[in-house]
């Protein structure tokens, strides 16, 4: 069962990330940020914009990969101070979702740069 939940939720992931590439590609590097989503949604990226699209993808996807570093890194900190495992959860997500907001704003004003 926890298979294809799995199975489902990764699907789910690919397919938004491959339909945000159409409309803000810059959004879905960031959604990318998720490993095993990176190399499968390139696939159907290539399949449905070609290379620019791949390019666009991949240039963003840094400062999703970063956002999961310090989700992680907010998570291990949350599991120090002994939260209930939900609040070291939403902990994790609060901070990923903070991070690529901050990107998607500072982007827009040209303040970061796109690698």
């Amino acid at each position: 069962m926890v298979s294809i939940i799995r199975f489902i939720i990764g699907g789910l992931i690919v397919v938004s990330v491959s339909l945000v590439t159409r409309a803000a590609p810059f959004l879905s590097g960031i959604l990318s940020g998720f490993p095993a989503v990176f190399l499968t949604s390139l696939i159907f990226i290539y399949l449905s914009s070609g290379h620019q699209g791949v390019r666009a993808y991949t240039t963003t996807a840094i400062w999703g990969m970063i956002a999961t570093f310090f989700a992680v890194a907010g998570t291990i900190l949350a599991t120090y101070g002994h939260f209930p495992w939900p609040v070291v959860i939403i902990m994790g997500l609060i901070v990923y979702a903070v991070f690529v907001g901050v990107a998607i704003v500072l982007t827009a004003k040209k303040q970061i740069p796109t690698v």
